[in-house]
């Protein structure tokens, strides 16, 4: 698949997945893609970053930068890539990795919004209140 002229000029930098043609237009990587939604895929069927890290390891499928083993922040970085809608996944697909990614959140705290509760939370430590 490839983008228009403005959208390739709109697209930026070119991530994993993508490259640019002799005309400058972003076009889709298609075993590079395939691997992004392996990605996508496993993250939706409940898998840790840990776990992806080590499954592409055990396929021997380097890194973007031709690294033997991920990290986990490009991982991270990758699922959280909105650019991979333009033709490598769904944008329904995308949004549910999203929401998974929010839910697993270790911030105790991200779903207070009663100021109230903020206020309580943010004054207690681990060793009770802080006043």
């Amino acid at each position: 698949m490839k983008l228009s002229l403005l959208e390739s000029k709109i697209f930026g930098k070119v991530c994993y997945g993508f490259r640019r043609d002799k005309n400058k237009r972003v076009e889709t990587v298609e075993p590079e893609a395939e691997i992004v939604r392996e990605i996508f895929g496993l993250y939706l069927s409940g898998n840790s970053l840990e776990k992806i890290q080590e499954h592409l390891s055990k396929q021997g499928i380097p890194s973007p930068s031709g690294k033997t083993e991920w990290s986990r922040d490009v991982l991270n970085k990758l699922l959280n890539n909105y650019k991979y809608t333009f033709g490598v996944i769904d944008h329904a697909s995308y949004m549910a990795v999203k929401e998974m990614k929010s839910n697993r959140c270790r911030n105790p705290n991200r779903h207070i919004e009663d100021d109230e509760e903020w206020n309580e939370q943010v004054n207690l430590s681990c060793y009770g209140p802080t006043r």
